[in-house]
């Protein structure tokens, strides 16, 4: 097989139901997966069965880190060098939310899971957020939302993804006519207008994601005055408003319920490997320690984080030095914490964070 062969073709020599003979899906998803081939990129893909796909993943994408989750425990033997495969249940939220926290972001997700309407929902909400900014998530074999095998999937779901993604393109496609603070589910409320696409096809729909109107809360800094030399970009998932971020490496909700379930932190004006966060949970734990860009914590399940802590790596751990400041609860003064420190206040929730590099 040459790099030359197109998608569906690779598709049919390995005997997957995606390809032309089945389901028609490769020749579609080649009109954006193309530009993306020679990258290193982190494909996720939700049920392998036989791990037909996977083979066409890798024939297609040869500098690509792919990650295959299932159910089933004998899909652990489909691993090899760029395959990494993982055991878990698609209905399980911990699975979902601890399978993106190790392998995210990703660049493409493919969910062919087990077609159950709610489960198709929930990777959804779970998974498009570690998506990176310009990835691809596809919902396939959405033709089990139909007919008799409506009833053999519906299973306790009230509405079918489709119904779902139909009210996401309607958010998307009414743009400003529509006011998203009154949309009661945050994961509608904060993808309405951060899709570069939603398009649909034969049995699965495919979204682009695309940052496109963060809204900013407060990112007046939490510190007194300080030299600070160094730009960091802060994203944070706050309760009640979604996604929002800040340039200046500080951000604080204005509301009650405005509290902080999640964030990351880019590299911005510092070297991308020079240092590490990590978030405590609602219940206390802490998360790993994690690289600039990822996500640490939760989103959409109401539980606000407790505390974080942030440490310089390398040469920059030499010259610099790192304050960081936190708001908890109602408590009007923040919390100072300095290098690795932990930030906390008890288990009260985190409502507002800072981060600040300053010359030793």
């Amino acid at each position: 097989m040459t790099r030359s062969q197109s998608l569906d073709a690779l598709g049919r020599a390995h005997a997957t139901d995606k390809a032309s003979h089945g389901h028609g899906y490769l020749s579609f998803y080649e009109r954006f997966f193309e530009p993306l081939r020679g990258r290193d990129i982190t494909l996720l893909e939700i049920g392998v069965l036989n791990g037909a796909s996977l083979k066409v993943w890798e024939a297609y994408f040869p500098r690509a880190r792919i990650i295959g989750a299932d159910i089933e425990p004998g899909s652990a033997g489909l691993a090899r060098e760029r395959v990494t495969i993982e055991i878990i249940d698609q209905s399980n939220l911990e699975d979902l939310v601890r399978l993106g926290m190790r392998h995210g972001p990703f660049d493409i997700v493919i969910e062919d899971g087990s077609h159950l309407w709610e489960h198709q929902v929930t990777t959804l909400r779970t998974l498009f957020p570690f998506v990176r900014d310009g990835g691809y998530y596809v919902v396939e074999d959405l033709n089990t939302n139909y007919g008799e095998l409506a009833g053999k999937y519906r299973g306790v779901a009230s509405r079918s993804c489709v119904d779902y993604l139909k009210e996401l393109a309607d958010l998307h496609v009414a743009d400003d006519s529509v006011d998203l603070a009154k949309v009661e589910d945050p994961f509608l409320r904060t993808y309405a207008r951060n899709l570069g696409l939603i398009s649909f096809h034969k049995h699965c729909c495919l979204l682009q994601k695309s940052y496109t109107s963060w809204r900013l809360v407060s990112d007046e800094p939490l510190l007194g005055a300080g030299e600070s030399t160094k730009c960091l970009a802060l994203m944070a998932h706050l309760g009640r408003t979604g996604d929002c971020k800040s340039e200046t490496g500080s951000l604080r909700g204005l509301a009650d319920g405005q509290g902080i379930q999640g964030f990351s932190i880019g590299s911005g004006t510092v070297a991308a490997g020079s240092f590490e966060y990590r978030a405590r949970l609602s219940d206390g734990n802490w998360t790993a320690w994690s690289r600039p860009g990822t996500y640490v914590g939760t989103r959409y399940e109401a539980h606000d984080l407790t505390g974080f802590s942030f440490r310089l790596t390398g040469d920059l751990q030499r010259e610099s030095k790192v304050v960081v400041a936190g708001l908890f609860g109602h408590h009007a003064e923040p919390v100072i914490a300095g290098d690795g420190e932990e930030c906390v206040s008890g288990r009260l929730a985190l409502r507002g964070m800072q981060v600040s590099i300053r010359p030793r």
